[in-house]
């Protein structure tokens, strides 16, 4: 009934706690991510291991979430920019009907599409990674959720984006585990590593605007409250 006033964090030992049992699962993508089923049997933890005070780990939680959804951006990012790369390469040696793919308008425009959504991905990770590392830790997370919220929205949607392009251009050979095209059908396999984890897409374009309404309803309040002072 407490929702999230009533969630303590806690550190629970594996193997030191008796009923704590932990199975490795096969998932689609990322295989050495060590993504784990983990039950719990009456298992037992004592008070020291809370973490922080009770029923305050949400804000623990909440706390690492700009962090680690900024990791998201990065890793995405960079996984955009590989398929770029590698789909450029392959277009400037492989040929079709007598020409190198790169010739033909629309391999060109594939490439011109993956490019500017990768590279404006970019810039927008830069500049929310300088205001992360210069503004007050405070400030940062009354402002910066939001943004940071829609920018991996958006890398995630560029991953996936490039992923299919990239599978385009490279044809058959993207979708063997093997080849000059093994990348780009790991890449793909591993979007939704980055599309679901830290936030859906539309759990962060949902609360990208809602933080948007928020500060702004803050600023309004901020106003009339000054307009009033000179009267």
């Amino acid at each position: 009934e407490k929702g999230m006033r009533g969630v303590s964090m806690m550190l629970l030992e594996r193997d030191t706690m008796p009923g704590i049992d932990t199975k490795r699962m096969d998932c689609q993508g990322v295989w050495p991510s060590g993504t784990t089923y983990v039950e719990f049997d009456n298992v037992k933890v004592p008070a020291k291991n809370l973490i922080g005070q009770e029923n305050e780990g949400f804000k623990v939680i909440m706390k690492n979430f700009n962090h680690e959804r900024w990791g998201f951006v990065v890793q995405a990012n960079r996984f955009s920019r590989c398929l770029l790369e590698d789909s450029w390469n392959y277009a400037t040696k492989r040929a079709t009907f007598g020409k190198k793919l790169m010739e033909h308008p629309v391999i060109r425009w594939k490439l011109a599409e993956m490019a500017r959504q990768v590279e404006a991905t970019h810039n927008w990770l830069e500049n929310m990674t300088l205001q992360m590392c210069e503004m007050p830790k405070e400030q940062a997370m009354t402002v910066l959720g939001g943004p940071i919220a829609l920018m991996k929205a958006h890398s995630s949607k560029v991953f996936e984006y490039c992923a299919r392009e990239a599978a385009q251009i490279f044809g058959g050979l993207a979708y063997s585990r093997g080849g000059q095209g093994e990348k780009v059908e790991r890449l793909s396999r591993e979007v939704r590593a980055m599309a679901v984890p830290g936030g859906s897409e539309e759990i962060m374009l949902d609360l990208g605007i809602r933080q948007s309404k928020k500060l702004a309803d803050m600023a309004q309040k901020i106003l009339v409250k000054q307009h009033k002072a000179k009267l």
